[in-house]
């Protein structure tokens, strides 16, 4: 097992062989499990102990997800394990038998709702011997208020069932209201930093302009925290921070590790209370040191996963604080010295802290927004991708979201695209239910009949031309360079064809150039669809500077205010082809124009042949309407709007 797993139990459980072993007796006893690690584990370990406790199970089991993806995934997984051993239901389609019989449960938050809704007689007499809340996170984060209301009728079903529940975060209030309900719980968390949240750590975080600033930080902070009374580490993320405070701070003061001469040293250290500060150069986990009381980030290291696996250094330092204990415990302390250049972290560090209802200073806050408006305004520059959820929801709430979300007059003031009346496009792609790639074809007011004809298809097919034959020399195929990726590119395809793209991201440390072919960026084209995907560097040509004139022959038509139907962030790969029974690839189609902004028309309804494309969408249930989510967009729209006639005014 690896020496930085958590098990935090609810009475001393003997050392077993595995972590299978310990998850899988603690299943088979009947006693329940919440498990937390890092946010990339596919967190389903407890799949094959479940699975053998189905095949001998004489009552239903109850798996809750937050998304139909996740219930597909999960329910590959449980087939493979039982083999048809033991039946597995889906409300969707076999709520009768499943209410007559044992088995798997599996469904969405959505979907126990409408089974709450119209089997509520039917099921007083059901009784769930095991209720898994996979993702909590997911569910609080797509459920919000119908999850909490689900789980008081889940209550009333089973007062104590045998829990297990499974997160990337350790949400404190949330989980000890589910441990109230669980049946003999081992907490177990698998990854340092929500560990330490677990046992009371709160993060402070200092911002400084200057590394004058930090040390006075550092300095005032010692003296409130003593290392003379709490074992004190510190980190620093990069040599130059190391020589400085080996100079700056007193001689006696701190311990270094060089190699095996200082290993006595350190163990001394970590046995007493000796004043002295350990000071390293990066993580070191071949140290096996375990329990520091105050750890110190001398600015972050390089990547948020690093930042987090550090404070493993915390492990034997973490009490268990579900357990009833009158000893009053060693408090753990965190300080995180920021400067101009680490503060690239903020958008991780709040939404951490928000996550987990830690308090944000108004000079985080500050900083945070600073940050973000300058971010924000490079992207706009750069015309970079705006973000999907502000144009599908209106809103993003996500602080590390790395599209755009402010708008400039630009993103309104596009001559090709109609701002009222109708259009007629061509489907390219269906991207969701609301969403589409879309070439434009003609256009006509809300009170004319005839259509004005556009000529985006066969200027089109004279830009393939263009293209194809400027290309054929080979001497014009050229790699573009890192400066030439916030131009316009073209990506070489597979059937001797060339598209034009943009690039949307490239990662932070690339050095885009001819010998770096295998670099991976984001691209989004601009004329066989809007479609955003990834491209090798070596795919990419220069694009000729005339060819780069031409606006984009591709839009999206979104219809506005509707949203995934199950409460789900996104829709799944499912939704979509459940849609093209609907609609046809290339077909044509009308609709009436709600707003715009430069490469998007907002709708308010397809029209198809003798039904409601929103009708058909409701029935299906794939999505709902929301009308704060319509607002939102409309307030959205029109804030660049008067931002535009004010850029407008001011150049005249």
């Amino acid at each position: 097992m690896n020496d930085h797993t958590y098990r935090l139990v609810h009475a001393q459980l003997p050392t077993l062989s595995s972590s299978e072993d310990l998850l899988a007796n603690q299943l088979f006893a009947g006693a329940s499990v919440v498990l937390v690690d890092a946010a990339k584990a596919k967190l389903d370990d407890y799949v094959k102990p479940l699975g053998q406790m189905l095949e001998k199970s004489s009552e239903p089991v109850l798996l809750l997800v937050a998304t139909r993806q996740r219930l597909q995934e999960l329910r590959g997984q449980f087939e493979e394990e039982l083999g048809g051993r033991q039946e597995i239901y889906e409300v969707e389609h076999e709520t009768q038998l499943m209410l007559r019989r044992n088995g798997l449960w599996i469904m969405t938050t959505a979907q126990l709702a409408k089974l709450l809704e119209q089997s509520q007689p039917l099921l007083k007499d059901v009784h769930f011997q095991t209720v898994v809340f996979d993702g909590l996170h997911q569910l609080q984060a797509y459920g919000g208020s119908c999850f909490q209301a689900l789980k008081l009728e889940l209550w009333k079903l089973c007062s104590t069932p045998q829990l297990v529940v499974t997160s990337s975060l350790w949400l404190a209030a949330e989980m000890r209201e589910l441990l109230q309900h669980a049946k003999q719980p081992l907490v177990w968390i698998r990854e340092p930093l929500e560990a330490a949240v677990y046992g009371g750590l709160q993060l402070r975080v200092e911002l400084s302009e200057t590394r004058t600033e930090q040390l006075q930080q550092l300095v005032e902070y010692l003296k409130l925290e003593s290392p003379e009374k709490q074992r004190t580490l510190i980190y620093c993320s990069c040599e130059s921070d190391f020589q400085v405070l080996q100079q700056q701070l007193p001689k006696d003061s701190y311990l270094l590790h060089r190699g095996r001469q200082d290993m006595n040293r350190l163990e001394h250290w970590q046995q007493q209370l000796t004043g002295k500060i350990l000071l390293l150069r990066a993580h070191s986990p071949e140290l096996l040191v375990e329990n520091v009381q105050s750890l110190i980030h001398f600015n972050m290291p390089a990547t948020w996963s690093q930042f987090r696996r550090s404070f493993a250094v915390l492990k034997n330092q973490i009490h268990n604080v579900l357990l009833a204990n009158t000893e009053q415990q060693q408090p753990l302390h965190s300080l995180i010295l920021l400067n101009t250049e680490s503060q690239r972290m903020l958008p991780q560090l709040l939404e951490f802290m928000q996550q987990h209802g830690q308090p944000v200073a108004k000079e985080l806050s500050t900083g945070h927004a600073q940050l973000q408006a300058t971010r924000e305004a490079t992207l706009v520059s750069r015309q970079c991708v705006i973000c999907p959820m502000l144009l599908l929801d209106g809103r993003c709430l996500k602080p590390t979201c790395q599209y755009r979300h402010v708008l400039s007059a630009r993103d309104k003031n596009c001559g090709t695209v109609p701002r009222v009346g109708f259009i007629r496009f061509q489907l390219l792609k269906i991207c969701t239910p609301t969403h589409f790639a879309a070439r434009l074809l003609a256009h006509r007011s809300s009170i004319e009949s005839s259509w004005l004809t556009l000529p985006a298809q066969q200027q089109y097919a004279d830009l393939q031309e263009k293209l194809s034959t400027h290309y054929d020399k080979p001497e014009h195929c050229i790699v573009p360079t890192l400066e030439e990726l916030q131009q316009i590119c073209v990506r070489r395809m597979g059937n001797d064809s060339y598209e034009r793209v943009c690039v949307t991201f490239v990662p932070a440390a690339a050095a885009p150039s001819p010998a770096r072919g295998d670099l991976t960026v984001r691209i989004r084209y601009l004329d066989l669809s809007t479609v955003i995907c990834h491209a090798k560097l070596s795919e990419l040509l220069v694009c000729p500077l005339a060819l780069q004139q031409s606006e984009p022959m591709a839009l999206d038509v979104r219809l506005i205010g509707w949203l995934p139907y199950n409460g789900e962030e996104i829709w799944q790969s499912c939704d979509t082809a459940a849609i093209a029974e609907l609609l046809q690839h290339e077909g044509i189609y009308e609709a009436r124009v709600y707003t715009t902004l430069a490469h998007t028309i907002f709708v308010d309804e397809l029209q198809l042949e003798a039904v409601s494309y929103a009708e058909q969408l409701h029935r299906l249930k794939l999505s709902r309407f929301d009308v704060e989510a319509k607002k939102r967009l409309e307030e959205f729209v029109k804030a660049i709007e008067g931002d535009g006639r004010r850029e407008n005014d001011r150049n005249r």
